[in-house]
């Protein structure tokens, strides 16, 4: 997908480790952001929770394409960019399910699938590996979920509330939720194929060199 490698121009970047550079900054005022976000939501200030959440999702982009236009890749912004999607499901998910946007299982079950692939990635970690990149399937699947989650605003924005939702919208919104949703659980069972064959490529390493004659 073209469109995740935007401002690359199709060469692969090494990551350096530099802290301030124009991406990292995008992605701390992101964090920063997400306590107003939450006391938006749980407050009723519905319009300005859905405004801070577009310019979130826009930014999560953005601050991928800077990293490569400005070749700004670095460690820590790898770490940072699905940190902060991660923090945001979690932060935003409680204040919907607290002001009554969403049910608890849906938050439940982002959350349950984030704890899989972090529990799959430590697991490599533990083995002295590198966890595997975020693939482009899990990308699609999280930018879904980021714009679903302010539909359900826009409905209530549309309509007259939380309560009373513009139908089509709300509509909408659900569905761009439970196709994300979908998604994002499958691109989890593929990360976690891809942790255990790499785990497996350890062991074999790892027997190769305790065996009679080996290393």
């Amino acid at each position: 997908m073209r469109f995740y490698d935007l401002g690359g121009g199709g060469e692969p970047r090494v990551a350096s480790r530099r802290v301030l550079t124009v991406p990292n900054l995008i992605s701390f005022a992101r964090l920063a952001i997400l306590p107003v976000v939450y006391l938006d939501l749980t407050s009723g200030r519905l319009l300005r929770a859905f405004v801070l959440l577009v310019v979130f999702t826009a930014s999560d982009w953005f601050d991928g394409y800077f990293a490569r236009r400005l070749d700004q890749v670095t460690e820590l912004g790898k770490l940072l960019d699905p940190i902060s999607d991660r923090v945001l499901f979690v932060v935003v998910g409680v204040a919907y399910v607290v002001s009554g946007l969403l049910p608890l299982w849906v938050v439940l079950a982002l959350i349950a699938r984030d704890v899989l692939v972090a529990g799959a990635g430590l697991v490599l970690l533990t083995r002295g590996a590198k966890p595997p990149d975020v693939t482009r399937l899990g990308k699609t699947a999280t930018f879904g979920l980021m714009w679903a989650l302010p539909m359900f605003l826009l409905a209530g924005i549309a309509g007259d509330g939380v309560d009373d939702p513009q139908p089509v919208l709300h509509v909408l919104a659900w569905v761009l939720l439970a196709v994300s949703g979908v998604l994002y659980w499958v691109a989890a069972f593929d990360y976690a194929r891809i942790v255990r064959r790499r785990a497996a490529v350890i062991d074999a390493m790892d027997d190769d060199a305790a065996s009679p004659g080996g290393g």
